[in-house]
């Protein structure tokens, strides 16, 4: 499995767990964390909007502060970890650090890494200011939530190795405000950091170990990436893919019940599959797969067997429905994957065998 995990088939060296974690009784210190920007920081706003509420945010805490914007990066999320910080000191004076984070590692482990390595570098600057706080932005949520839990909740070396530096640093009188800010949305030196991690994810990773949960976390998606790629040519392939479909949102059970079941290529609507499974026998044919068989006729149309095919892509009488859903009678596979329009022709198809069934 390590071979798989590790490009390169290169051995991989795991990091020592944490033996010792601070006691619960000890204080953080002086540490503040503060994980939104209000509501316009939200990621559903356009980025401007996310950009005025972060820097009305940042203007509330002194300029003459030490600030630390750091950033983590990961391709695809899970390999060739990077951190990248910049160091802005209250005379304006700015360093970079870079650091590997690892070939297997998560954007938060990244971010972490990121911090850690400011931390570091920070605290091993001679002649200093520490008469100043020390104000720290970075884009990662869980990151910050992490260390927010304090720290004797922490349970890896970088995470515990943060906290002691926050906490060296509080003790000579300095406070620390961390600060989350949202990403991508135009603020000049959160773009810089991360264009650090970016550029530290392409140092050599070989003396970065790497953590146990990143390690089973990777081994998992490895193991479901095989699995999806595994999955026969068919009906729910050609429309999802590789990918896992989500749970339907925005309609009730039945409706949900249909949209799976569509997807699924085994509808309980259908007069084919009923047919197939034996519970629509008729004189002619008692059970068969056969789409011709006469018994797994659409009824609404009488053209072809009413597999989901047919109903969601070809039934004539759903035509106004895909228009009016996709604005074209031709539906793509890809227009499958909205929920809302495999409910809406699964309830048209229903409502027109409902008018078949009521009699004149």
């Amino acid at each position: 499995m390590f071979a798989r995990l590790s490009p390169g088939g290169e051995p991989l060296t795991i990091e020592e767990r944490l033996h010792v974690s601070a006691p619960p009784w000890q204080d953080g210190g002086e540490v503040s964390f503060h994980l939104d920007v209000g509501p316009d920081g939200s990621r559903d706003r356009p980025p401007e909007l996310r950009r005025r509420a972060a820097e009305e945010r940042l203007e509330s805490f002194p300029a003459d502060a030490t600030w630390i914007w750091s950033d983590g990066s990961a391709e695809e999320g899970v390999h060739r970890g990077g951190g990248g910080a910049l160091i802005v000191a209250p005379h304006g004076a700015t360093r970079e650090v870079r650091v590997a984070a690892g070939r297997l590692c998560s954007s938060t482990r990244a971010e972490l890494f990121a911090l850690r390595a400011a931390l570091e570098d920070l605290t091993s600057t001679p002649d200093r200011d520490t008469t100043r706080p020390i104000i720290i932005c970075l884009d990662s949520k869980a990151a910050l939530a992490l260390l927010k839990s304090g720290p004797a909740a922490q349970r890896t070396p970088v995470a515990a190795d943060i906290w002691k530096a926050l906490q060296g640093i509080s003790a000579t009188g300095q406070p620390i405000q961390l600060q989350w800010v949202p990403a991508h949305c135009g603020l000049p030196l959160n773009e810089r950091a991360d264009g650090l991690a970016k550029e530290a994810s392409a140092l050599p990773q070989e003396d970065t170990p790497i953590d146990v949960t990143t390690v089973t976390r990777a081994a998992a998606r490895s193991a479901s990436a095989r699995w999806r790629e595994a999955w026969p040519d068919g009906w729910h392939k050609e429309i999802w893919g590789s990918r896992l479909p989500g749970p339907v949102e925005g309609e009730d059970r039945c409706s949900a019940i249909d949209v799976h079941q569509l997807r699924a290529g085994h509808w309980s609507c259908s007069e084919q599959y009923l047919h197939r499974i034996g519970r629509r026998p008729t004189p002619e044919c008692e059970q068969c797969g056969s789409v011709r068989c006469p018994a797994a006729l659409c009824r609404v149309c009488r053209e072809e067997a009413d597999t989901p095919r047919h109903v969601l892509l070809r039934c004539p009488a759903l035509a106004g429905r895909r228009l009016a859903r996709v604005g074209t009678i031709h539906p793509t596979m890809t227009d499958l994957q909205d929920d809302g329009v495999v409910a809406a022709l699964a309830a048209g198809f229903r409502a027109q065998l409902s008018r078949l069934a009521t009699p004149p």
